[in-house]
This record gives structure tokens, sequence and C-alpha cells, in this order.
């Protein structure tokens, strides 16, 4: 096999068969819920192949079988294929910053349809042309039809902080899905796709046919690469990575696994590695924050700010499966928010309980929700790249610098900006946040509150050479962040150790949000 034709700008599956681009075959998943007529609902987070999903659906309803030659769909169904009269909606790719921005885009796709079936349009309102659209295509074509939506959730996470936009929203699409309801009997099949289940915002209530399979077994490998799929399908181009970076073959799979897989979505935790990551790394030879540096979903960027969470509790929290698929766009909850956006995944499942038990994926997320809540909470640092703050920090206690890793920190705290400090007194997590990021990023041997027999150090950092106690004090000083060190006697399983030991006071300022005082002994 020659060099693989990867799909990194399209989603098209037609394109992807007719041109030749890897195409992982998941018809198998497809063909389970084609067998019978019903109305789903799936959740996964951004650019893991929902809308190739909804393609691939497109066509095989289109009848367009040839695409199909080689796929596991085209063996279990031998006989001819239904021609069915298709109606997709994407929501996705428009900013709805006014009322209008979702009436025209509703508005563009009715009127194609109209103009395609000839339909007159009505002086009505969008779910009553909708209606007709639907009546009027299954009488002429003498079919039912299919309907198609792709990131129905847009709109809503778009307005999130603008109650009366996002009322408005919910309002008209509540009335948009509900027609749906009133039309079951012309539908074939309905699926809908979104990052988020906005369940408490009624949005899906006139519409209570519609099956969520977003945590079934079954359906867990829909979306995404599977162990199985990546050695079968993208073996080439293992070979080329593995080649470009002089590992062995064993060597590129793993890091291909410590950056990219350890996403489930079910209890089956069948390992599913991010698509897009693993696309683009092969296609550029090279491991990097693919998906995390594609950008950050509106939703979770304009909540981040907001949460009073102590982030450390989110790897290896317990939630139940209702908390999972449910988000309210009124009070967000970071634990589902994260979920369902892909910065957490489940990790375990507790039976008696009924509990999933949820943790950071892999590498690449964790360092990329790390990295984007450091830009949110200090974006005017005079480091314009946290990989660059990151990586001089590393260095600095790498070498045994402490007084150069304090001064550059000092210097990165600085860039707070004045509009964010006056919030920062409401929640003292707000530095604790900063400390925890930075801690877990500089990617050293790092311990927040490690635990002792007398209480918990702050910060603990191992390097070959080097153990640094650090002790924060928030609106303290330095010295008293020393003497709790000494009067716990924190450094005293430490005296063994042949690698040089500091203890670092730190005092924080609330008035000048930086480093006021340290001591270094």
């Amino acid at each position: 096999m020659g060099k693989l034709n990867y799909p990194i700008s399209t989603a098209d599956f037609e394109r992807i068969r007719k041109e030749n681009f890897v195409y992982v075959d998941k018809t198998q998943y497809l063909y389970s819920l084609v067998s019978t007529s019903g109305f789903y609902f799936l959740s996964r987070p951004r650019r893991f192949g929902k809308s190739l999903l909804l393609s691939t659906l497109e066509a095989y309803f289109l009848g367009k079988k040839e695409l199909f030659k080689g796929l596991e769909i085209y063996s279990l169904q031998p006989s001819e294929w239904t021609q069915y009269p298709v109606l997709h909606l994407d929501l996705s790719g428009k900013a709805y910053v006014g009322k209008d921005s979702l009436t025209s885009l509703l508005d563009m796709h009715l009127h194609a349809w109209e103009m395609e079936y000839g339909i007159d349009k009505p002086r009505q309102a969008v779910d009553e042309r909708f209606n007709v659209v639907i009546e009027t295509v299954a009488a002429k074509s003498g079919e039912k039809v299919v309907v198609l939506v792709d990131e129905y959730d847009s709109p809503l996470s778009d307005s999130i902080g603008n109650e009366e936009l996002l009322e408005y929203f919910r309002t008209q699409l509540h009335g948009f899905y509900s027609v749906l309801k009133k039309t079951e009997k012309h539908i074939q099949f309905c699926m809908l796709t979104g990052v988020t289940k906005f369940g408490k915002v009624s949005v899906f209530s006139g519409l209570n046919n519609l099956r969520d399979i977003s945590l079934n077994n079954k359906y867990a490998g829909i979306c995404g690469i599977t162990e199985d799929e990546l050695h079968k399908y993208f073996m080439p181009g293992v070979e080329e990575l593995a080649d470009t970076e002089g590992w062995s073959i064993e060597d590129a799979f793993n890091q291909l696994k410590f950056y990219y897989d350890g996403y489930h979505f079910s209890k089956s935790l069948l390992d599913v590695y991010n698509p897009y990551s693993v696309i683009n790394a092969l296609a550029e030879l090279e491991i990097a924050n693919y998906w995390c540096a594609s950008g950050i979903p509106t939703l979770l960027s304009k909540s981040l700010k907001n949460i009073d969470y102590n982030l450390e509790k989110l790897n290896g929290t317990m939630v139940s499966a209702e908390m999972l698929s449910n988000l309210s766009a009124y009070q967000t909850d970071p634990v589902a928010l994260f979920y369902q956006t892909g910065y957490l995944t489940i990790k375990g499942y507790d039976r008696p309980t009924n509990l999933f038990i949820l943790g950071y994926p892999n590498r690449e997320v964790e360092r990329g929700i790390l990295g984007n809540i450091l830009r949110l909470y200090v974006p005017n640092s005079d480091y314009t790249d946290v990989n660059v703050v990151v990586t001089f920090l590393r260095e600095s206690l790498k070498r045994g610098e402490p007084e150069k890793f304090i001064s550059q920190l000092k210097t990165f705290l600085s860039g707070i900006p004045s509009k964010l400090r006056t919030r920062i007194s409401k929640y003292e997590n707000y530095y604790h946040t900063i400390f925890y990021c930075i801690a877990s990023l500089i990617g050293l041997d790092v311990n927040v509150e490690y635990n002792t027999s007398e209480g918990f150090i702050d910060m603990l950092i191992k390097t070959s050479g080097y153990i640094y106690i650090i002790e924060l004090k928030i609106n303290g000083n330095a010295e008293s962040a020393i003497h709790q060190i000494e009067d716990k006697h924190y450094a005293e399983q430490f005296t063994t150790d042949h690698r040089k030991l500091y203890k670092i006071g730190i005092g924080f300022s609330k008035k000048t949000h930086n480093i006021n005082s340290f001591i270094i002994i």
C-alpha cells in the first residue's frame, strides 16, 4: 500500500470514497441504526466524525450503493437499496450573535427544499414551513423522509451568557424540532448530533421519541478510531511516522496512544482515539497538539472564566449517567461540560453505585485544557505562548535556578488583566488554579498538595538533580510559608536523598495579584 491520502479538510463521504481518502469503515453501526426506522441523538466532542457520520447516512439513504462497495454494509444488505428523500440541516459554521442569525439559516435551508420540491414559500413561521416541507416531500416522492441535523446545539452554545438571546433560540428550536414529532408518520429515519445535550432547556421536550445513543455500549465506537481500526487502516502512516522519528513501530503506536487515545463513551470502556489528531499527526509526521490547538468550544471558553471549581478534582471524579447526559444552559455544571466537550472521558464504571469515574483521556487533552485555562486566566502576559513560559520554568528548575524560576513566574503573572483582578477576590481558587495548571504543564515529577505525616506540601517538584518544596501563602508572606515548611518538617523524608533540596516560601498579594515576597533556603 502506498502513501495514505488523509481526509483532513473534508467530511464528505462521497468525496472521500471517490478521491480515495482513508475511510474507516463504520457502516456496521449504520446498518444497525437503519435496519429499523427511528429517531436518534448522538453527542460527541467536536471534530470526532459526527459530520462524516451524517454524510455517510445521507449517501446510504439516497441509494448511492456504488460508493459502499467493499464496505460492511454492502454485504450486509445485498438487495436493492430504497432511495429516500433526505433533508440535511447543518447548524455549524455560523456565528449566532443576533436573533436573525438562526432564522436566516433555517430560512436558507427551507427555501432550498421549497425550490427543489416546487413548494410555494408560505408566509409562515419556520416551524410551520418545516412541517409543510416534510409532508409535501413525502407525498411527492412516495417515500418517507430522512431528516439529518448536524450540530443542533450550535445556537445555544454560542448564546450562553446572553439569557435573552438564549431563550429566543431555545424557543425557536423547540418549535422547529417539535415538528419532527408531529410529522413522525412521514419520517423514515431521523438523527440529530451535537457536542452537548441541553437536557434542561426543553429543546427536545416535544420530541419524546428521541433515542439517545451517546452512552450506549453498542455504539461506543461509532465515531473516532478504535485500536483495531488504527492498525487496520493506518499502518502505512504509522510506519512512515516511525521512520521519520527514528522510532520502532511499537514506539510509534505507543506515542499515538499516549497522546491521542483514552476516550471511552460507554460502560464497555472501548478505547477510542481522537480521529482529528491521529490523522493530522500521520499527515504531518509529527506528534503535536492538533485537536486542542484547533480551538476551544465557545461554550467551554465562556464558562471556564467563571467556574469556581477545584480542577484537581476533575481527574477521578465520580458522576451519574444522568449528570453526563444533561447540561443546563443557564447554570452549566463543569463536570458535564468537560465531559461533553471532550476534555474528560469515562475512565471506569462502578457497578454497585452505578457511577462513572472520569479523567483526562490523554496527554494532549490534559496539556490542552490546562494551557487553555492559563490563556484565559492570564491572557496579557509578556509570554505570548504558554508553551514558552512552561519551557522556561521547567529549564530553570532542571538547572537548579529557583530565583530565575520565580522571576519568570512573576513576569507571567503580571499578565492578569485589571478587569479580571476585580473578580479574583470572589474566589480563592483562582490562584490555586493557575499554579496547578503550571505545575501540571511543566512535565517534571510534580505533586500538588503532596501528603506528608504532618500536612500537605503545596507543591513538590523533583528533577534528576534537585528537589523543590514550595509553600504558597495567598495574601500572606514568605516568612510564614517558610515557617510552615520547617514547623511541619516537610523536608525530613528527603534527608537521605542525594539530590540538592530547596525550600521555597512564596507570599502572594491580592492587592498586586502577584508574588510580593519569596525566600529560598
